[in-house]
């Protein structure tokens, strides 16, 4: 079956990055201004149509990383290959082609988009900032308003009228209309109860088998982390302790700090069975 979705331009590589490091200045003239590596010596690769769960503590520069991958942050120093291009070292204006092909969903979907704006203002948004004609944008908002399990009647409601959940949805739509190769989903869970996390998790398990995309999954939630990632990085102090598979980071993790996470969320209750594709 063809894809409705716009297609981003064919790559044989998705998402390289290797020795990223960001660092921050915090504190005051006052007390004294003090550099902060929020990243460092960062590597890691997302293959087409697979999952990387980036898993550590609060404050452990995982989402740094994330920004840096979706080009809201410029690392100090490193590579970010996406589609055989290193952005890292493109200008503001060079790197907005790349906006397609890599999109971000925040933690509070409510945050991302104007309240007084229309469901299909929201998703029409990128399309009307290329230049896309109205008939064309309004054919795109109500097939990805189907495709996230919303009807494409509410295309006018107001944004702020629809649910947290339904929120989410909106905002995975939105990421869609330019028809990216990776999304970059940060916490993109917090706030929502168990039931709307499987409801939402099984929405981009299925978007990922049906349009081969690949996610860079920041989280902290290892049950859900299990269920939808195919490989994991754990991150502590800025630095990737450890990675691999995720069945094996999570049977048998090595680092002190994995085996910190693990225990901190009782891994033991969803370890056999919460394997990618499982039912929540």
């Amino acid at each position: 079956m063809t894809s409705d979705l716009p297609t981003s331009q064919q790559s044989n590589s998705l998402l390289r990055v290797r020795k990223l490091s960001k660092s921050y200045v915090r504190g005051n003239l006052l007390r004294g201004r003090v550099p902060v590596e929020a990243a460092k010596d960062v590597h890691f690769e997302v293959d087409c149509a697979h999952t990387l769960a980036i898993i550590g503590a609060s404050g452990s520069g995982k989402s740094t990383v994330a920004r840096c991958i979706a080009g809201l942050e410029r690392p100090d120093v490193g590579e970010v290959w996406i589609d055989g291009t290193d952005i890292a070292q493109l200008s503001f204006r060079e790197l907005r082609p790349f906006r397609s092909v890599v999109q971000m969903i925040f933690q509070d979907a409510a945050t991302s988009m104007n309240p007084r704006f229309s469901a299909a203002e929201v998703i029409e948004e990128p399309l009307l900032i290329q230049g896309q004609h109205r008939e064309e944008r309004r054919h795109i908002a109500e097939t990805l308003m189907k495709k996230v399990g919303l009807s494409a009647d509410w295309l006018d409601r107001s944004a702020a009228e629809f649910s947290g959940g339904q929120r989410q949805r909106l905002a995975i739509a939105r990421a869609l209309t330019l028809g990216p190769k990776l999304l970059v989903l940060d916490e993109a869970w917090c706030g929502l109860d168990l039931s709307m996390q499987a409801q939402i998790a099984n929405l981009l398990l299925d978007l990922q088998t049906e349009h081969s995309l690949s996610y860079l999954l920041i989280s902290h939630d290892l049950a859900l982390v299990a269920r939808m990632a195919d490989t994991v990085a754990v991150m502590s102090h800025g630095q990737i302790v450890e990675s691999g598979s995720t069945q094996q980071i999570i049977s048998g993790p090595q680092h002190t700090e994995t085996k910190k996470l693990l225990n901190s969320a009782k891994a033991a209750e969803y370890k056999p069975q919460l394997s990618k594709g499982a039912s929540a």
